[in-house]
């Protein structure tokens, strides 16, 4: 071989190399809740999917990256990240779970989604007032933050249910007064479960918390500045992808982790 013909291979070589670990260094993961919370997301089969996933899917393919989706339990969310086991995380807020964050940095990225975690009942006790709620339900892992100054009365009692479903049924059944959840989940849950989205509705003037979803990480702020101007440039895609998930951005998560 020729020493021309070593040198342009050995450049060849050198550049596949090169890209190959350029290729390594835009590959990030994204720890997501394992829950079914469509239409946001819905990680709970193993696989992520929803209105967040072709959000994030569409920002990687513009910004020329690759997300990988990790579904975790609720409570590990922040510990993982912390241990470096995953690069971001979605959704999150500063607020939540303040003391697993043990006063350590993070970024977060500009709001992705506004929520409404509010409380729901059956339509006949709709307005009938917060003295009614002598039992309220929520979701394992989940805090009703909007509830909590209540709570600590000893009134209502709480009852936890392993997911939306049995949360929503037992709701539905009468053997709890009122649920505190997601509004536009409990919608999309109710219109799967009974065949209505307003077999169960939210009462505004029961306890409710707004917010906004927000993409979060320790090590990546420059990417997050990146996501963040490219969801201020592609106001309209996005838009279109809220309104094909029906995530309304004034009623619809949150709560409290």
């Amino acid at each position: 071989m020729s020493r021309a013909l070593r040198l342009r291979s050995a450049a060849l070589l050198l550049g596949l190399c090169i890209g190959l670990a350029q290729a390594a260094e835009e590959r990030y993961v994204i720890g997501v809740e394992n829950i079914d919370y469509l239409p946001h997301y819905a990680a709970h089969t193993g696989r992520f999917e929803g209105f967040a996933r072709e959000l994030f899917d569409a920002f990687a393919a513009a910004a020329g990256i690759e997300f990988e989706y990790k579904p975790l339990p609720v409570p590990r969310m922040v510990v993982s990240l912390l241990r470096g086991e995953v690069d971001f995380l979605y959704p999150d807020d500063p607020s939540w779970r303040t003391e697993a964050r043990n006063g350590q940095s993070f970024h977060y990225s500009a709001p992705v989604a506004s929520y409404i975690d509010g409380t729901l009942v059956r339509p006949e006790s709709l307005g009938q007032g917060i003295e009614r709620v002598r039992r309220l339900g929520i979701v394992v892992g989940f805090t009703p933050y909007a509830w909590c100054e209540r709570l600590q009365t000893g009134a209502p009692l709480l009852r936890e249910n392993a997911g939306f479903a049995a949360l929503l049924d037992q709701l539905h059944s009468g053997r709890i007064d009122a649920a505190y959840a997601n509004v536009a989940v409990a919608a999309e849950r109710a219109r799967q479960s009974f065949g209505r989205a307003d077999a169960l509705v939210f009462d505004p003037e029961l306890p409710q918390v707004r917010g906004d979803y927000r993409l979060s990480t320790r090590a990546h702020p420059a990417l997050l500045a990146r996501f963040d101007r490219w969801l201020a440039r592609e106001v309209e895609q996005v838009a279109a992808l809220k309104r094909r998930h029906g995530v309304d951005t004034v009623t619809g998560h949150g709560e409290g982790r």
